[in-house]
């Protein structure tokens, strides 16, 4: 076997990994679409609880969950700084491993799939650089796993792309996990903030999506 060969064949059986993991999960009661009640979940594993956190993290892609819902719970869990540490592990492994996967099915196994698209998403990331990467990432209101899959395709480096996510999902896990902590805390002023942050971020999220679009 060629060594594309070996790389696709490591890429599926990544793929076939996640969706037999999610598939485990939900057989066993799907994890909660709030942070409250998976917060409970999360809990219930008692002194593994960080590490259920982070698997869950970074296999969010394969169990549909928001990544708002994680982000926040991290910070009912863990508090602030916790609730960052381990979501920045955890969807930074998530990326990974999207960016990872979409790279090892290789540009033209998913052309076929998309109808010339992935030139284009190419041609947009080389333009503009992992830093939109990172800008994507940092906003609360973008989705993750399509810009993370899109960037695997392109022609970017892998370490400019883990620096980039890393860069990004720290303000992301920050604001999140400030959060879910108000909210634990049962502060006012800190859930008014908070949800002040989240409001400016999205205006500011939807803003770049459309520029983005345009550019």
């Amino acid at each position: 076997m060629t060594r594309v060969g070996w790389r696709r064949a490591a890429a599926a059986a990544a793929l076939l990994c996640g969706f037999g993991a999610a598939y485990v999960v939900a057989s066993h009661g799907d994890l909660a679409l709030d942070p409250t009640t998976f917060r409970a979940q999360i809990e219930a594993l008692g002194w593994l609880a960080p590490l259920g956190f982070v698997a869950a993290a970074a296999l969010r892609p394969f169990l549909a969950l928001p990544s708002w819902v994680l982000m926040s719970a991290g910070g009912l869990l863990f508090g602030v700084a916790g609730g960052m540490l381990y979501g920045v592990i955890g969807f930074g492994l998530g990326a990974l491993l999207t960016f990872g996967i979409a790279r090892g099915l290789g540009r033209d196994a998913v052309e076929q799939r998309v109808h010339g698209s992935v030139a284009r998403v190419d041609a947009w990331l080389a333009a503009r650089g992992a830093k939109w990467i990172g800008a994507w990432t940092a906003l609360p209101v973008t989705p993750l796993t399509p810009a993370h899959g899109a960037a695997g395709l392109s022609g970017m480096r892998l370490s400019a792309f883990a620096a980039a996510v890393l860069a990004g999902l720290l303000p992301r896990t920050a604001v999140f996990s400030f959060f879910g902590d108000a909210f634990a805390r049962g502060d006012t002023a800190r859930i008014a903030l908070a949800s002040g942050v989240l409001v400016l971020a999205g205006g500011i999220g939807v803003l770049l999506a459309r520029r983005l679009r345009k550019g």
